[in-house]
């Protein structure tokens, strides 16, 4: 099935997220998108490598977490923001996704994108992708399975921050898809990718 065929046909499955404000930039019409300027991943895994170096290709700068997310939006992050503005993607460990949302929004980023990449019961890696025309990307990238898992959900970040014009939101504001892929041989059970946007209103 063709990318484009796949994004028509995609099913949704309404999902009931506690947290579901995180995703305010799918309720609001009339979002205007925004590059991905930088990318935040966890060095010691190939996964969040590949996917930083795929970024990287797109013109993101990859900002390795080293042991401490706290710092890194704190100090070399925030300036390349507040030089750049644009969006942050990134592929970490949970407890890191917590920190950069927490900072995120702090610096007025909201998460646009969740997705959490999970191997601990199996030999196979189950992607489950929250949020709206973000996840719908994501997903469509992952099924036609042309690159390594990490570059796919790369690809359908850069799909969504790229579009042009003015992004009109869906009906649906929170739902989740379930993709199922091979494992790498290096993963660690469970990583996040996620993507935080500076929403921007038209009107």
């Amino acid at each position: 099935m063709k990318r484009r065929e796949f994004l028509r046909k995609v099913v949704t499955v309404p999902a009931v997220v506690a947290a579901a404000e995180w995703f305010a930039g799918d309720r609001t019409v009339g979002v205007r998108p925004v590059g991905i300027t930088a990318v935040v991943y966890d060095e010691r895994y190939a996964d969040c490598r590949s996917f930083a170096k795929a970024l990287e290709r797109h013109g993101a700068v990859s900002f390795a977490t080293a042991g401490d997310a706290a710092s890194l939006w704190h100090g070399a992050l925030r300036v390349n923001l507040a030089r750049k503005g644009g969006s942050v993607a990134g592929m970490t460990p949970d407890s890191d996704w917590v920190v950069s949302r927490t900072c995120g929004r702090e610096q007025g980023l909201e998460a646009a994108y969740e997705g959490s990449h999970d191997c601990r019961a199996s030999d196979q890696l189950l992607h489950r992708l929250l949020g709206g025309s973000a996840r719908r990307e994501v997903c469509a990238e992952l099924w036609c399975g042309r690159s390594p898992w990490a570059e796919s959900v790369a690809s359908g970040l850069v799909h969504f921050s790229s579009q042009n014009g003015i992004w009109v939101t869906s009906d649906v504001a929170v739902a989740t898809d379930v993709v199922v892929t091979q494992s790498s041989p290096d993963h660690p059970g469970y990583l996040t990718t996620w993507l935080l946007r500076r929403a921007t209103l038209r009107g």
